[in-house]
């Protein structure tokens, strides 16, 4: 069993379909927002910072190497790793050791990063629309839209608050949520090879992104 990308429906083909995984990957790990103080801006206001590196016109690969390295640079500093690898592991997160859990978000993070950071340049402009947000507590769901194409794609963020700013943990396209869809592909794994087959094939897939990087340079 190979490790895939989120899969959705066949209509969301092309660049929209990139896009929209561009997107929820992004937004995984939130920009440091210092004005922000409600969980709808500051996804608001991470979607324009984005937006804004995307837009930037010059197409050399020099530029692009900069928009990439800014991008997993924000990226590493502020996405709630710990609650994202620990909703993705569920029930296997509890059995493992306080150095194979570090290990584990670190691998995940490289995973995602290198399953869709080389997307971004299908970006195209489309805009969000954000519609509301419902706040419990220290846990948040933003609603949001992608127009796309004279249709209006639903896209929704879970939440939660650290020290006064809100990370997001999980995204949900169309109903399809990221986290869902990983953890059901890690414990299909774990189930016929293991924790230790499951490391190795993102060890492996991470491998073989860092050698097709290279080569592309």
């Amino acid at each position: 069993m190979q490790l895939t990308v989120i899969s959705w429906r066949q209509r969301k083909q092309g660049a929209s379909a990139l896009f929209f995984l561009i997107i929820g990957l992004v937004l995984v790990f939130p920009f440091q927002c210092t004005a922000a103080t409600d969980p709808l801006s500051q996804v608001k206001q991470s979607v324009e910072q984005i937006a804004e590196i995307l837009r930037q016109g010059d197409e050399s690969e020099e530029k692009w190497v900069w928009k990439k390295e800014e991008i997993v640079r924000i990226i590493k500093s502020r996405f709630d790793s710990e609650e994202l690898a620990k909703r993705v592991l569920a029930k296997h997160w509890k059995k493992r050791t306080d150095e194979e859990k570090e290990y584990f978000k670190s691998l995940f993070a490289s995973v995602l990063e290198n399953t869709y950071i080389s997307r971004v340049k299908s970006y195209g402009g489309e805009q969000v629309v954000f519609e509301k947000q419902i706040v419990k507590g220290n846990k948040a769901m933003v609603y949001s839209a992608v127009e796309f194409n004279d249709q209006e794609i639903p896209i929704n963020y879970r939440l939660k608050e650290k020290g006064g700013e809100w990370f997001v943990y999980d995204v949900i396209i169309e109903g399809v949520s990221l986290v869902s869809n990983y953890r059901k592909q890690f414990a299909q794994v774990i189930s016929r090879e293991k924790y230790a087959g499951l490391v190795f094939r993102m060890e492996e897939k991470i491998r073989l992104a860092q050698e097709k990087d290279s080569q592309e340079k």
